[in-house]
């Protein structure tokens, strides 16, 4: 999961930071493609996470059952 949150902090930084004129490093080589590059890492991101938390297994208390 921790993969997918750094993607989308990446895809959304390399999204909105040339709008204040900075710039991740290594996302400048891809900056022909920009926005399009960082909206779709953020994507890729979301999808992750949501993946991740849709198959958690409930957490329970010692001695009780998941509902």
């Amino acid at each position: 999961m921790q993969f997918g949150i750094l993607l989308l902090i990446l895809g959304v930084g390399s999204f909105l930071l040339p709008m204040i004129g900075f710039q991740f490093t290594f996302m400048s080589l891809i900056e022909d493609y920009q926005p399009w590059a960082g909206i779709g890492v953020a994507a890729v991101g979301a999808m992750i996470t949501i993946a991740v938390l849709m198959n958690r297994k409930p957490e329970t208390a010692e001695g009780q059952q998941a509902v």
